[in-house]
């Protein structure tokens, strides 16, 4: 359903992805007769209330928006037939087709109608294609039902923003839920945040038909929702006043944080293993810093020659560059270099298979995950396979599950802290397959990995970074319900942050296992000269005229 073959961004990008699918062919273009287009947009302008909200909206938000931008899709859909509907009034918000146009659209045969267009739809037409009309509803219905999209949960000052496709029924906001996720907000910017929400959003339907494909229904045919939440309507120009205060004074100290706080990691052992972060957070002994601008972040550790070794990402501010260095933490503690990836490397996992100690450290500037081999452990290495390949994944994770082997990470490209992918295989050295719903799960508090799977009383476990209020903010624990080529569901069933009366108050990314004890890494922000100058000057080449 659409206005005509213009499309907002977002939803050209929703409509391509659909169309690549194999099996998938656009059907129909139901588009609403230009007699009675556009009545509530000139309703809500001539309500001087939301004066200050149609302005920002209109004037500002759809003019600079990326989502908003509009791409003609004539071309790809010049096949594909149209017809053009007038609807009838239901109550005060409600419209349906009439009988003769849901009959002329029913006779297509259609398995999905997808919903861009038109207001809140009632009636037969709900009915007219095999797993009904589904529609995005970008807020989560459970607490925000009814509109601006992302506006409220921002307004509120909340960190994450939900979103929902549903199949829609008779209620508003009350329809099946398809899939579900969650975005960080842009706490000084709506127009940030609402890209990111729509834009994210675009590739649902396309992960739901491939359930559909794959012989998966119970989605379209579970309960609705039954959410209670208020109806959330345009803010008042008084709330709006407010907004706009509060914008501008976030936007200021993002700007002053920007350039005056840098992260400082470092690197703690619990003397408890990984499960005992189900229960509680375990005391942890922080080892010392390495300067003012180089830190010690990522750690993954082994026992080795009777002693605890850790790889680690060794940072240099100054050299805006991270190397993989061994930290002997039964021993000396001072880092040295063991791999020098030749481009920024981090998150340095490693696991121990078929007698043989593995390394695969994060080097996305690269384009690729590599798979390095222990040639001396833990200071000579040798790449033996690239596991993945023109993919810029972040903190790949690898594990041996129930036969197959697993490997999680997500993409730099696309909502590096919100999306998860996951691989497959039958060898650590693959071939490695995409499982067939990636992205599996879109959630910025518990998809990007950060640290070791574990099994705890035969349940496999993920831990997982929680981004929602700053990057590296805390560890979420996900129990693995599902995990085939097919499917996959987790939840959140612990979350590890870090203790305020510690040092690193700030942020903790990384647990994992060593044995019976677990290293981690902590954060603490504070002012470090050779970001802040690199910062400062970015900015300035960003104010540069042509830029």
């Amino acid at each position: 359903m659409g206005n005509d073959r213009r499309f907002p961004a977002w939803q050209a990008a929703a409509i391509r992805q659909l169309a690549m699918l194999p099996g998938v062919d656009i059907a129909l273009l139901i588009v609403r007769d230009g007699a009675s287009r556009g009545a509530g947009k000139l309703r809500r302008l001539r309500d001087i209330r939301h004066l200050l909200w149609t302005l920002f909206n209109k004037g500002y938000v759809e003019r600079r928006s990326r989502a908003s931008h509009a791409v003609d899709l004539t071309e790809m859909l010049a096949d594909v037939p149209e017809i053009r509907v007038r609807t009838v009034p239901v109550g005060r918000f409600g419209e349906r087709f009439t009988d003769g146009d849901v009959a002329t659209i029913r006779d297509q045969g259609l398995d999905v109608i997808l919903r861009f267009s038109f207001g809140i739809i009632k009636g037969e037409i709900l009915e007219a294609a095999t797993y009904g009309v589904w529609s995005f509803h970008h807020g989560d219905e459970r607490k925000y039902r009814g509109r601006p999209p992302g506006f409220w949960e921002l307004y509120e000052g909340k960190a994450v923003v939900g979103a929902i496709l549903q199949r829609l029924t008779e209620r508003l906001d009350g329809g099946i839920v398809l899939h579900r996720g969650f975005f960080a907000t842009v706490a000084h910017s709506y127009r940030k945040t609402r890209d990111e929400l729509f834009f994210g959003t675009s590739v649902w339907p396309s992960i739901v038909v491939r359930q559909l494909q794959l012989g998966d229904t119970d989605m379209v045919d579970a309960a609705p929702s039954q959410t209670n939440a208020p109806i959330r309507y345009d803010p008042t120009n008084p709330e709006m006043l407010r907004f706009l205060l509060r914008q501008a004074g976030a936007f200021v100290r993002a700007q002053v944080r920007g350039v005056g706080a840098a992260a400082m990691w470092s690197i703690g052992v619990a003397d408890a293993p990984i499960s005992a972060f189900l229960d509680g957070r375990p005391e942890i002994s922080w080892l010392a810093e390495r300067g003012r601008h180089r830190y010690l972040a990522d750690p993954f550790a082994i026992e080795h020659d009777g002693g605890l070794v850790a790889l680690v990402e060794d940072y240099d501010y100054k050299a805006r560059r991270g190397t993989i260095s061994a930290v002997a933490l039964d021993g000396d503690r001072r880092p040295q270099t063991a791999i020098d990836a030749g481009v920024h490397a981090s998150y340095p996992y490693l696991l121990e298979a078929a007698g043989e100690v593995y390394c695969i450290p994060e080097t996305f500037e690269a384009g690729e995950v590599r798979l390095y081999k222990a040639v001396d452990f833990p200071l000579r290495w040798e790449i033996v396979a690239t596991l993945l390949d023109g993919m810029a994944a972040l903190d790949a994770t690898v594990v041996e599950h129930e036969g197959r082997w697993w490997l999680f990470c997500t993409d730099r490209t696309d909502f590096s802290n919100t999306k998860l992918y996951v691989f497959h295989a039958h060898a650590i050295t693959g071939p490695w397959h995409p499982h067939a719903l990636n992205p599996v799960k879109t959630d910025v508090r518990s998809a990007r990995p950060a640290g070791t799977p574990f099994v705890h009383d035969g349940r496999l476990y993920r831990p997982a970074q929680d981004a929602s209020e700053s990057y590296g903010g805390a560890v979420s624990i996900n129990r693995i319900d599902e995990l085939t080529p097919t499917r996959f569901a987790e939840h959140v069933v612990a979350t590890v942050r870090p203790a305020q009366q510690d040092r690193y108050r700030d942020g903790l990314h990384t647990i994992s296992a060593a044995g019976g004890r677990t290293v981690v890494d902590g954060r603490r922000d504070t002012f470090v000269w050779p970001a802040t100058k690199h910062e400062f000057a970015a900015r300035l080449r960003k104010l540069r005229p042509g830029r």
